[in-house]
């Protein structure tokens, strides 16, 4: 099978796969939000999980996508043994690591509290640092063996094999879910608990799932290592780095792969810091500063990845293939993996985020409850999901190329700009100023990122010009039709009522994505950004 196919298949696979999860990690949040009673219920969960997830990307120190990139330039020097040993023995790393992060966050955990505590204020509905400290030590214990997961799927992905990452990730997050929903039902309705152990309770699930895909993973190494091992066999190089060689190349790796881990994270836990006094120093009255920061960080952060799903799919899938054709020289290949990638990120990416933007109120409702502060920051957030995915995808690119060192000067440069900013756009604009902050952030970061690639890469932009702006029309064209539908049935149902809303995303999401698809096909756009698979695709569906 060529790079191109296996490209597109890899990145449909992992598509499918982190859309599935994806949305299975935001339908969840409707049982969740009704069993834990509302946002500020739930801003204890964020407060959880901003710091568990930073920790995950240090713990891992950048090593899953690191090994991915290191056994893919090898594989493609013929060099499969040295391959090997790479992998074996950053599976028995990454344990370590994994429960040497563990032991960090649970003994920081009380530090990590009170920082956020502090940063909260001190309003009468916020957690204390005790809540905070005990639900920080209880998700900690899924530190141990994420990294080791992580690497895993890393190795697997090395090969060009993305199947087992794929199928893995959607039962990690069915289990998760599982087990979150049904422990916190258990816990608040058949023993009379508490909110706090019910959010405890709901962390754990991490830890649950992973063991699930860990488990899938070993499936899949059963039935694949035959076949690597013939490939082990063929290898007739002469390469034979020492253990101290093979960790210099990948912790040059590896640190990029951390910093561009925990960028997001980092811009979230920016957000925790400055969020509650940007809004006392706005006036805005201490009761609504936990539920807004729930809004934030949490109901709208879910709905907002979801477009977003796409970048860590093609991310994950370019990096092999553009490692591989840029230490052969084939940068004719690369300029075209590097057009396709960013393109078939826009086509679904920019559609996505418009629809959530006229959509904001029913979705939000839908899915939570009517809620304006909700809406509006989702309004303000769902353009953001493009440049975040952008952000994911240029960083990938980058190091694909071999100039993932100047990853960390773009991220650095980023999350100065989100600090300084932040706080005054919060005081301006309340929570949806820490949005802002974050849209302008990470644009600037996407074009430094186009910087790089455009001098390093040699990629030429012209390509992109017109069919950006074909993708740009059909989604305006897309935009204006919802737009009219949504009007239309906003005088015969109650946008405020979860019905309501649930009718107009019924009817106004199918129809739009129809006009969306049927304009990308018939004009020929489709066709430009899929290839053979745009065919099949028109041949199932034949109203394309």
């Amino acid at each position: 099978m060529s790079d191109s196919n296996n490209l597109v298949r890899g990145t449909f696979l992992l598509t499918i796969a982190t859309f599935i999860t994806k949305l299975l990690g935001m339908l969840y949040l409707i049982p969740f939000y009704s069993i834990m009673g509302g946002e500020e219920n739930l801003a204890l969960y964020g407060y959880a999980y901003t710091p568990y997830t930073i920790m995950l990307s240090i713990a891992a120190a950048g090593v899953p996508g690191a090994v991915s990139k290191y056994v893919s330039k090898y594989n493609a020097l013929g060099a499969y043994a040295t391959s090997q040993k790479l992998y074996r023995s950053s599976l028995l790393v990454m344990l370590g690591s994994g429960v040497i992060a563990f032991l960090a966050l649970f003994m920081a955990a009380p530090f990590i509290a009170e920082l956020q505590m502090l940063a909260a204020g001190d309003g009468a509905h916020r957690w204390s640092t005790e809540d905070v400290t005990r639900i920080i030590r209880v998700v900690s214990v899924a530190v141990i063996v994420v990294p080791f997961m992580a690497t895993w799927r890393g190795i697997f992905q090395g090969f060009e094999s993305f199947g087992p990452t794929s199928v893995s990730a959607v039962i990690e997050q069915l289990i998760r879910i599982v087990f979150l929903l049904g422990g916190a039902f258990i816990v608040i309705y058949i023993l009379d608990g508490t909110v706090q152990t019910a959010n405890e309770v709901a962390v754990f699930a991490a830890f649950v799932g992973v063991l699930a895909a860990m488990g899938t993973l070993w499936y899949f190494w059963r039935k694949r290592k035959g076949h690597i091992d013939r490939m082990m066999a063929t290898d007739d190089t002469d390469y034979d780095f020492s253990y101290r060689e093979m960790y210099s190349e990948i912790i040059r790796y590896g640190i990029p792969f951390i910093i561009v881990g925990i960028s997001i994270p980092l811009t979230m836990f920016i957000d925790q810091l400055t969020h509650n006094n940007g809004l006392a120093l706005g006036g805005v009255p201490e009761q609504y500063h936990d539920a807004w920061f729930g809004m934030l960080n949490l109901t709208t952060h879910k709905l907002v990845m979801i477009p977003t799903a796409f970048a860590s799919a093609f991310a994950i899938t370019i990096l092999p293939f553009i490692t591989k054709n840029y230490q052969r020289g084939k940068m004719g290949d690369v300029h075209e993996q590097i057009k396709m990638m960013v393109l078939m990120l826009l086509f679904f990416v920019i559609p996505a985020a418009i629809g959530m933007m006229i959509l904001s109120a029913p979705l939000y409702t839908s899915f939570y409850s009517y809620n304006e502060m909700g809406i509006k920051i989702l309004l303000f957030y769902a353009p953001v999901s493009i440049a975040i995915s952008l952000f994911t995808i240029t960083c990938s690119i980058v190091q694909g190329i071999d100039k993932q060192n100047l990853t960390l000067y773009v991220v650095l440069i980023m999350l100065a700009i989100k600090a300084a900013i932040n706080i005054p756009l919060i005081m301006q604009f309340q929570t949806v100023g820490a949005v802002m902050g974050t849209g302008i952030a990470l644009s600037i970061g996407v074009l430094i990122n186009f910087m790089i690639i455009k001098k390093y890469g040699e990629f030429r932009f012209r390509p992109l010009i017109r069919p950006l702006a074909e993708i740009v029309v059909y989604s305006l064209v897309m935009l204006l039709v919802v737009e009219i539908i949504y009007y239309i049935l906003m005088f015969n149902v109650d946008i405020s009522s979860k019905t309501g809303a649930i009718i107009i995303m019924a009817v106004a999401v199918p129809i739009g994505g129809l006009v969306y698809m049927l304009l990308s096909f018939k004009t020929g756009l489709a066709d430009e950004i899929l290839g053979s698979r745009a065919d099949k695709i028109r041949k199932r569906l034949k109203v394309l």
